[in-house]
């Protein structure tokens, strides 16, 4: 019997949070103090989180952007996976969340690893071109945005480098024909087009991991 790609049973899913524990105080604080200041719930889910930090650790990254702050959930799990060493680039176009961000890593005690950036992803990115290649980008931020962002982390990553994106199961519509609303087509559509490039570019080796939101990871290879 073939298994299923995903896993559904909530005994095994409270199995692998009791088990793994991937939220910590620090991170369950960012959550509430995010619902205080009226930020939106959207944070990486913990499980994904400690994704992250395994996968940053896993390809020894030092170098990073990560397009789409929030307040700093999944900035944090990314510094954690650093070990002490190298410098992430985060991208905000909020300032609030931008300000609660600045809190979080500071109180996590990885301020020293986090370089912030306030402004629309488009324009901060092209300023970081001179820093790349990266060895790691995070995307997490619009939907509709997403083919952009991969085509400055195609050019801008390097060999052996590690593309990451996050809700690549589209809040569970991705494989949907009919939406509820013009601007959930418009997100739905871009996430598959971004799914489709980064699985069919020769540069590339990807797959998408069957967590909860759907993590897609592609690993630049030539």
């Amino acid at each position: 019997m073939q298994k299923e790609f995903s896993q559904n049973d909530k005994n095994i899913a409270a199995y692998a949070l009791n088990t793994f524990k991937p939220e910590d105080n620090i991170l369950k604080e960012i959550r509430e103090r995010a619902k205080k200041l009226d930020i939106p719930g959207i944070h990486v889910n913990d499980m994904d989180g400690k994704h992250l930090e395994i996968l940053i650790s896993m390809a020894k990254a030092e170098k990073i952007v990560e397009i789409g702050t929030l307040a700093g959930y999944s900035g944090i799990c990314i510094a954690r996976g650093m070990r002490n060493k190298g410098i992430l680039h985060t991208i905000e176009i909020e300032q609030k969340h931008y300000d609660a961000a600045a809190q979080s890593f500071k109180n996590a005690k990885v301020d020293h690893l986090v370089k912030q950036h306030l402004g629309s992803a488009i324009t901060v990115l092209a300023k970081l071109e001179k820093e790349a290649p990266f060895d790691a980008i995070f995307i997490d931020a619009d939907k509709v945005s997403y083919p952009d962002y991969l085509t400055w982390a195609e050019k801008n990553i390097k060999i052996g480098g590690v593309i990451i994106a996050d809700n690549t199961f589209a809040w569970g519509h991705i494989n949907d024909n009919h939406f509820e609303t013009l601007e959930l087509e418009k997100q739905v559509k871009s996430i598959r087009e971004f799914n489709h490039r980064i699985a069919n570019n020769s540069q590339f080796i990807a797959t998408i991991l069957p967590t909860g939101e759907g993590l897609t990871v592609g690993v630049r290879v030539s």
